[in-house]
């Protein structure tokens, strides 16, 4: 196909009656940043379509440039995040287990791995329940540095037994560019945090691995911010990136969090990605947890990711917000019937959520 056949991601407006060599210098800047240009004559002006990797162009002020009246971007900018309408969701494969693509898994655990008879006491519970990986963390990112932050290496090697005894593959946190071969050698998949999900360094080092990474949305982050995280990962190569909502942060004394569930449909329209939620996070209270994570399923999420304790009075951190073991053997048959009477029917779930018996939404 000719270049000229594809559809221009940018058109460049230039002022009328702009002078040839000026033109010329504006297209000569455009194709320097890997821009393919075809200067169009209208009325009384030029126009520069320019195709191609325009993505580098679309993070420059065009139109601060001497000449440039207008820039019009006729295509988005999440090259790898957006949703193909020709294709259908194909999920990411994390352990012989695969997320999204239908499908609603479930992975559970504690917020940190504190000993080894511990995780594996939880892991087998999580496992006869119905959990289909085990979220465990190693290095914790902390408000305060006083608080627990994890066993580091050590629980690398307890994740490494839980894995060898209970068959449940490993999800854990990544905190540190420097550590992702380390960490990948005992995971299945690497969680960025939400703490983390700015943390560009790290995005770009997880894209040039293969290994699936869970990637959290920000507690103060836009839809848009989220995605172009995701962005970092895909565009370095790496293709098997889940999104996760974990609620966002309200400014209030308290510094109360809210699940945004409505990003859940949101993120399903704009992504072909698949997309979890975390009730424990989205929540901070446990008695708040089932009923977030039942609605997760109602509303067309691929899975959740919940924090559990066998004993979340002694847990070493987030124990307010962990089930307990009886509690997550509750929940797993809940979610999983709510599921089953939405399938087939997941994708129309938000709209009829949204909408007004009149159509209109509010």
């Amino acid at each position: 196909m000719h270049s000229s056949d594809i559809e221009p991601g940018l058109v460049v407006i230039l002022y009328p009656g702009l002078a040839g060599p000026l033109r010329r210098k504006i297209r000569d800047r455009l194709e320097s940043y890997g821009g393919e240009v075809t200067a169009v004559e209208g009325t009384g002006r030029f126009y520069l379509e320019v195709r191609g990797e325009v993505a580098a162009i679309r993070s420059l002020v065009v139109e601060s440039w001497s000449g440039v009246e207008k820039v019009i971007s006729l295509g988005g900018e999440f090259l790898h995040t957006a949703a193909d309408p020709d294709r259908g969701p194909e999920g990411v494969e994390v352990a012989s287990v695969r997320l999204g693509a239908g499908s609603f898994s479930i992975i559970a655990g504690p917020c940190a791995v504190e000993d080894e008879q511990r995780a594996l006491r939880i892991a087998s519970s999580v496992a006869a329940a119905g959990a289909d990986l085990f979220r465990g963390g190693a290095y914790k990112p902390r408000t305060s540095p006083y608080a627990f932050q994890g066993l580091g290496d050590a629980a690398l090697e307890i994740l490494q037994r839980v894995r060898e005894e209970t068959g449940l593959g490993i999800v854990t946190e990544i905190l540190d560019p420097r550590d992702v071969d380390k960490i990948a050698e005992v995971a299945d998949m690497l969680q960025v945090g939400s703490r983390n999900m700015h943390n560009y360094s790290l995005l770009k080092e997880l894209g040039q691995t293969s290994i699936p990474i869970l990637l959290k949305r920000g507690f103060a982050s836009t839809i848009d911010e989220f995605l172009m995280a995701a962005e970092y990962i895909l565009s370095g190569g790496n293709s098997s990136v889940i999104l996760c909502e974990r609620g966002v942060r309200c400014a209030t004394a308290t510094d109360e969090v809210v699940l945004d569930l409505g990003s859940i449909p949101e993120l399903k329209k704009r992504t072909h990605l698949p997309v979890l939620v975390d009730p424990s996070h989205g929540s901070g209270a446990s008695y708040k947890v089932p009923a977030l994570a039942r609605a997760a399923a109602t509303v067309g999420a691929d899975g959740i990711l919940v924090e559990v304790h066998d004993q979340p009075e002694e847990a070493l951190s987030d124990g307010a917000q962990a089930l307990t073991l009886d509690q997550f053997e509750e929940l797993v048959p809940q979610v999983h019937e709510i599921r089953a009477m939405f399938e087939g029917h997941i994708s129309g779930v938000s709209d009829d959520l949204v909408s007004t018996p009149g159509g209109e939404d509010r």
